[in-house]
């Protein structure tokens, strides 16, 4: 009998142990030492494993770790919670009013995501803005030879060939000021676009992955794209793939106390998008649009699109 307890708490503890790293690697205010970038995603999805761990324990009476797990899932519950919480006003925005923007952002996958898919979105879901990353020429012609340019007519690009450095943005508006940001591996554009009587700066964001060789790359360009988009004082709105999620310590300098991520502030759960198109279900929420803090967004949702592993993120933003 002994020996099936001894071996029960051995289990439980095994069990817990990887829960207790995520909930310090979420803890902790940097996330650019391995294998910190690569745990700390798993933040929402440990909420759910910790539950039933913890009732485990309560009811054995393996006090310490009741306690380590109820201290943990303290943290879990309140990283996450705010993703479920809609705001004040939850009524979704109208695409059509002159002071919103409906934005879409696609990871290409080297340019093998099915264009006339993306057409399709860009058309059904009244998209204003497309922010594509992994851009390739071939894919551009792809895009444009599905009809594209006849619905998103400004377009400011950058494709590279058999690389995921290209990216590209779309506009049904003139795009003005086109800039670059630099200190950065993939291309990511900018252009000044007008909403109604305003303008706002979009920006396609697409840093370098945190792979386990280049972390100090990945949140370089993070700092680099941070320190840029805070000197500048025009509204801004930031899509693509970051290549992080809001549990990234340096995603949430990314926003500092001036931006917001949509898929957060609208409330409905985390906008997963990667991986798709495998075995294993979209896990993570790479993918966001970030919006100053005083731009309602409404009606958030990813969707997918074949032949990428990342799923389309789609928001609607109010600018004015």
């Amino acid at each position: 009998m002994r020996f099936v307890r001894g071996l029960i708490s051995v289990l439980l503890w095994i069990i817990a142990i990887p829960l207790f790293l995520v909930a310090f690697a979420r803890v902790l205010p940097f996330d650019n030492v391995i294998p910190l970038p690569q745990i700390v995603p798993f933040t929402p999805w440990a909420t759910l494993v910790t539950l039933p761990l913890l009732i485990i324990a309560l009811f054995s009476r393996r006090w310490v770790l009741t306690l380590l797990l109820a201290a943990s899932l303290a943290g879990f519950v309140y990283w996450t919670a705010p993703f479920f919480v809609p705001p004040e006003t939850s009524a979704a925005a109208d695409p059509a009013d002159a002071g919103t923007l409906r934005v879409m952002t696609i990871n290409a996958r080297y340019g093998q995501a099915d264009a006339e898919t993306v057409v399709d979105l860009v058309e059904s879901e009244h998209v204003e803005v497309l922010a594509v990353e992994e851009l390739t020429p071939e894919f551009e012609t792809a895009l444009a030879d599905a009809g594209l340019d006849d619905l998103l007519a400004h377009s400011f690009t950058v494709p590279a060939a058999d690389s995921p450095a290209g990216s590209g943005l779309w506009s049904s508006e003139p795009l003005t000021e086109e800039k670059q940001t630099s200190g950065t591996t993939f291309a990511m554009p900018s252009a000044l676009v007008g909403v109604g009587s305003a303008e706002v700066r979009v920006t396609v964001v697409h840093p370098y992955p945190p792979m386990p060789a280049e972390i100090t790359t990945w949140r370089t360009e993070l700092v680099e794209l941070t320190d840029q988009v805070h000197s500048d004082d025009s509204p801004q709105i930031l899509a693509g793939d970051f290549n992080a999620t809001y549990d990234h310590a340096t995603f949430r300098q990314v926003l500092g106390s001036r931006f917001v991520d949509a898929s957060r502030e609208w409330g409905a759960g985390p906008a997963v998008t990667w991986p798709e198109g495998s075995r294993v279900p979209a896990l993570f929420a790479l993918d966001h649009v970030v919006v100053e803090k005083d731009m309602p967004v409404s009606d958030v949702v990813s969707m997918q699109v074949p032949g990428t592993d990342h799923r389309a993120l789609l928001a609607t933003v109010v600018v004015e």
